[in-house]
């Protein structure tokens, strides 16, 4: 499931797309560090920190602190960051505070939001985009 690739210039850990199966983080976890995936990601417990991937579910119950990178993103739970999706879709039991930058949002009935929306063509710069997007260790290489 993780796979660790190792060079000269530096170490990282990259999650292993082969599965089409949603990491799933379940109502009794909480979660304190950045999630990055190529793949589907579903909140269902708490997260303290950064999420990209190309999928967010985030259920019901799920409480995220972070900003927020993906191509799409179904809130049915609360954000306290900042949202950036090419397409977001809020549901009634939504409750987002923060910005949302995107390209096609829905916002359902009773869904509360307290920040700004802004629509761009690109809400994911080129450079951020979650393909590009892989775990390092933050330390330099010694020489």
């Amino acid at each position: 499931m993780f796979l660790k690739i190792k060079n000269q210039k530096e170490n990282k850990a990259v999650f292993s797309s082969k599965s089409n199966s949603p990491t799933i983080i379940s109502s009794d976890l909480t979660v304190q560090g950045d999630l990055i995936s190529e793949g589907e990601i579903q909140i269902d417990g708490r997260i303290k920190g950064d999420i990209r991937c190309r999928v967010l579910v985030v259920g019901a119950n799920a409480q995220i602190n972070g900003s927020i990178r993906a191509d799409i993103a179904k809130v049915y739970g609360s954000i306290d960051g900042l949202l950036f999706a090419k397409t977001v879709f809020l549901s009634t039991t939504a409750k987002v505070v923060g910005d949302i930058t995107h390209e096609k949002i829905e916002i359902e009935q009773g869904a509360y939001l307290e920040g700004h929306c802004c629509h761009v063509d690109d809400p994911i710069p080129a450079e951020q985009a979650p393909a590009d997007l892989m775990l390092t260790d933050g330390r330099l290489e010694e020489k």
